[in-house]
């Protein structure tokens, strides 16, 4: 899955240092730990798992980018006409006072 390059930035800035492909491309030596070994189905499976919720995790997260963005952009465009409603509002004030005179 691919992220964009501000997510990808946001994330790593908040420790989160694996990508799904990262952790999907992660090997394990055959040696032994502490005279115990896994299961290697079992240990894949589980990275399956982790691999999927990093996707969805990526998707969630790309989604509301988006989202942020384009509420953004709304408040942009409403701050904007808000100020242009002004100047609307201001030169009718002052035609008004002109025609007073």
């Amino acid at each position: 899955m691919s992220v964009s390059p501000k997510l990808q930035q946001l994330l790593t800035d908040n420790g989160v240092s694996f990508t799904a492909l990262d952790i999907f491309n992660q090997e394990f030596g055959k040696g032994r730990m502490m005279s115990r070994r896994y299961d290697a189905d079992q240990v894949d499976s589980f990275l399956d798992k982790v691999v999927k919720d990093y996707e969805r995790l990526y998707k969630l997260l790309g989604d509301m980018e988006v989202e942020v963005e384009a509420f953004r952009e709304s408040i942009s465009n409403k701050a904007e006409m808000s100020v242009e409603h002004l100047h609307v509002r201001l030169r009718k004030i002052e035609h008004f006072l002109q025609n007073k005179r």
